[in-house]
């Protein structure tokens, strides 16, 4: 990658953003966040900052030293052979030994792709953090609609209870709105339930407000702008292989590069240590401004006289205190072994995490099924039991029971879907989201 072309750069940059997979579909949908987000947020901007900086390091690892001008004036101007010496100037550039520079360049090289995984690992985090509240708001606006029609439910409850007992006056003469009513006792229990469903209702709104404040946070724009929502959460599809996934965290993973990138690294300072323990040339001139001396004007060998000299020069450095070249060298090696460790250390772990999310896939996705089924049987039974409350076959307690549990089961089948999507996009960020599953 060409350190100065950073145009290039920003077209892989939108490249890894596409990347994902996912479908533009404007601003209500978690590709758009993705890439708003992928522009805008303050700490991945310092990210590719950094990287950038670090690419700018190459050129100066490459550059030779600046060679050294020496100039010296007598103050009086010495007598020599051939005249009166006024000034000497000496011109030198050192060259390091072959090769030297370009084990610099090469671990300047690796160091600033570092720096690049570095800022797609911050990337990854971003996109993991932006699905995990993605899908805690869906999941909560699936709940406000569900606890809304459940209090609707109970509207329709409600007004049956009421009608029931206005069509059954009591005994004595008082009518059925009286107090001594036992029809009114039904009443008042489905209105509990829902002052309990309102109650749900303002929870889960006031909850949305801080989620929402948070993801707009993640996207660096006002924590009160308007998210964008789908109306229904649904199970993501996800094609998962797994050792098709080890091989593409292996290969893709941001955290394992950086490593892999470090360890080259250190080998070629290692490769740079060894050339700086051999021998610097220096190639010069050096030039001594002459002028005429009256003694030599009377000399029939004089035909020199004041004339200016150039003499070439050259310049060896003796690295002979060897301490610290080999130090440098064992430094620079067990640099490079300590990386190779981590990267073991490190891909033993992902492979661990790995497992771990699939398992807790699985555990949701059965989840899933249970709730659904739940959620179906629940739901023919509170048809039932409605059905039979109308006809005075069943009782109100049923009733509520049920329905509780049909909210309880609707609840929570939206908690696993949203599980099970947030868990989705974690292996997803295991392979740096370099997949062709949607996840939007």
């Amino acid at each position: 990658m060409q350190h100065n072309n950073i145009k290039a750069l920003l077209i892989i940059v939108l490249g890894l953003i596409g990347g994902v997979a996912l479908k533009a579909q404007g601003v209500d949908s978690l590709s758009f966040y993705l890439e708003y987000a992928a522009k805008n947020n303050p700490e991945l901007k310092g990210y590719f900052l950094n990287y950038q900086a670090s690419q700018e390091k190459i050129p100066q690892a490459g550059a030779w030293s600046d060679p050294q001008l020496d100039i010296g004036f007598f103050v009086k101007p010495m007598d020599i052979v051939g005249g009166q010496q006024i000034a000497d100037i000496t011109l030198m550039q050192m060259f390091p030994w072959f090769g030297t520079k370009k084990a610099a360049q090469t671990e300047a090289v690796h160091m600033a792709q570092m720096a690049y995984e570095q800022f797609r690992e911050a990337k990854d985090e971003l996109y993991l953090e932006l699905y995990t509240q993605w899908y805690a708001l869906s999941a909560l606006k699936q709940q406000l609609s569900i606890n809304r029609d459940n209090l609707s439910l109970l509207k329709q409850v409600e007004q049956l209870s009421l009608r029931k007992v206005s069509a059954s006056p009591l005994d004595g003469g008082i009518t059925a709105m009286g107090s001594s009513s036992p029809g009114m006792a039904g009443v008042l229990r489905v209105q509990l339930e829902a002052l309990d469903v309102e109650n749900n209702i303002e929870s889960i709104l006031s909850e949305m407000e801080a989620e929402k404040a948070r993801f707009n946070a993640l996207l660096n724009r006002p924590l009160d702008a308007e998210v964008f929502l789908p109306d229904t959460l649904i199970q993501v599809p996800l094609f998962l292989d797994k050792e098709i996934v080890l091989k593409q965290v292996e290969s893709q993973n941001p955290a394992l590069n950086m490593l892999r990138e470090e360890e080259l690294a250190f080998r070629a300072k290692n490769e740079m240590n060894k050339k700086m323990g051999l021998p610097m040339l220096g190639v010069g001139l050096q030039y001594m401004l002459i002028g005429e001396s009256e003694m030599m004007n009377s000399n029939p060998d004089g035909g020199m006289n004041g004339m200016d000299m150039l003499m070439p020069m050259v310049s060896v450095s003796l690295p002979i205190y060897r301490n610290k070249y080999k130090a440098s060298r064992r430094e620079s090696r067990f640099m490079w072994e300590a990386a190779t460790e981590k990267y073991h250390n490190s891909l033993n772990t992902l492979q661990s995490e790995l497992h771990k999310l699939i398992s807790g896939l699985e555990n949701a996705e059965r989840k899933i099924a249970l709730y659904r089924k739940q959620e179906q049987l629940a739901q023919t039974g509170y048809n039932l039991l409605v059905a039979g409350y109308a006809s005075a076959k069943s009782d109100i307690s049923e009733l509520i029971q049920l329905q509780r549990q049909l909210l309880d089961y609707q609840l929570k089948l939206a908690e696993a879907i949203a599980e099970y999507n947030t868990l989705a996009a974690s292996v997803l960020k295991l392979q740096s989201f370099n997949t062709a599953n949607n996840l939007n």
